[in-house]
């Protein structure tokens, strides 16, 4: 193991995860809470979101896979009997968000939080083939096919209470965590739907997402792009994202046809987004590279970690790791890190949102993994 990877993987799997096991997961009312607060005591008081429950999910399993703790096992099959028991919708798919007890709070169905319920049932059928998590991920990819699908590509961004699609703005963010679980799914198992959602997926990039050689982030209803502000912002976190994805796409099809824009993604990202003074990655930028928002949050870090770490760019993972410790982590105790700093470095978010841990393992799994494009 490098030694980014090893410093990466005792602060998280030796240190961090272990404290949220125990102040994370809700011991009492099940699944796991929402975030901890600034003083690392755990928070669901505004309820519970299935994207959570189904990102820890993954954290858990991935934890108890590579150290064999029974307490992370227990915490993943916690979250899924959460989700199953109270984030499923009578009428078919997950509500978006349950109260802290489980009752009913929020009937939309979310695309993007649909993305990781299929992503975290990949993990979950990892940690326990015989779990039934193959099945839940079956009857959620019917949903989305039967009820949020649209003609011109891509899915609804949600169905609201009544089960109507919204209208509006549509985002490439959810399609994007979709082709990552249909991924995990094509690792996992031989059915072809999961490759061909995959390549749906890569299409969509493709003839969609990308624009002039930029990932953009929101489009009209029809997936067209868009002449405005929001249609030319560009956020470098994902192009990293995109372009480790667009990878691990071409590894496990052997269609190596996107690998140009990957490294274009890549490209871009490392000039345009990266702020020189602590070579951390930036929240936005316009598609010509002007800064928009020049805070940098938690993840974007991580997603440059992976893209580098695929690439075996050593000198740039190395620097990588060293930004995000030095400006994110070192100083914080245990479980704790600084979700989102202002341009000056200074933290705008005190509490500790339980989603960034999925940022974080999997930025490690990476780092374990070398390059090698492993599942």
């Amino acid at each position: 193991m490098s030694a980014p990877a090893a410093r990466f993987s005792d602060w998280l799997h030796g240190r961090t995860i272990p404290y949220w096991l125990r102040h994370g997961v809700d011991h009492d009312r099940g699944g796991f809470h929402e975030k901890l607060d600034a003083d690392r005591r755990p928070a669901s008081d505004d309820g519970k979101r299935v994207m959570v429950q189904a990102r820890q999910l993954y954290v858990a399993a991935d934890h108890a896979i590579l150290t064999g703790s029974a307490d992370a096992h227990a915490a993943a099959t916690g979250a899924l009997t959460f989700m199953r028991d109270h984030c499923r919708h009578p009428d078919g798919g997950w509500r978006f968000r349950v109260g802290p007890d489980g009752r009913p709070q929020d009937d939309v169905r979310d695309l993007y939080a649909h993305a990781f319920v299929l992503f975290g049932l990949a993990w979950h059928h990892r940690l326990d083939p015989e779990g039934g998590a193959a099945e839940d991920a079956a009857a959620t990819l019917r949903f989305l096919d039967r009820h949020m699908a649209y003609p011109d590509g891509g899915y609804a961004e949600a169905l609201d209470a009544a089960g109507r699609p919204a209208d509006g703005t549509r985002r490439q963010n959810p399609h994007m965590h979709l082709f990552e679980a249909f991924l995990e799914w094509t690792a996992l198992t031989d059915d072809p739907v999961w490759r061909a959602r995959a390549d749906a997926m890569a299409k969509l990039f493709e003839t969609r997402f990308c624009v002039d050689g930029t990932l953009r982030e929101f489009f009209g209803p029809r997936l067209e792009a868009l002449d405005n502000d929001d249609g030319r912002r560009v956020e470098p976190g994902h192009h990293y994202e995109w372009s480790w994805l667009l990878r691990r796409y071409g590894s496990l099809t052997g269609d190596s046809r996107l690998a140009e824009a990957a490294d274009q993604l890549y490209r871009f990202a490392e000039r345009y987004g990266i702020d020189p003074a602590t070579g951390g990655i930036i929240d936005a930028v316009d598609c010509a590279g002007a800064v928009i928002r020049d805070g940098r949050r938690l993840w974007p870090q991580t997603e440059a970690i992976k893209a580098h770490a695929a690439r075996r760019a050593e000198a740039r993972l190395a620097a990588q790791v060293d930004s995000l410790f030095a400006h994110h982590i070192d100083g914080m105790p245990d479980g704790a890190w600084r979700e989102h700093l202002d341009a000056g470095g200074a933290a705008l978010v005190a509490d500790l949102p339980a989603s960034s841990l999925y940022h974080l393992a999997m930025a490690a799994a990476e780092l374990r993994r070398g390059g090698t494009d492993a599942s």
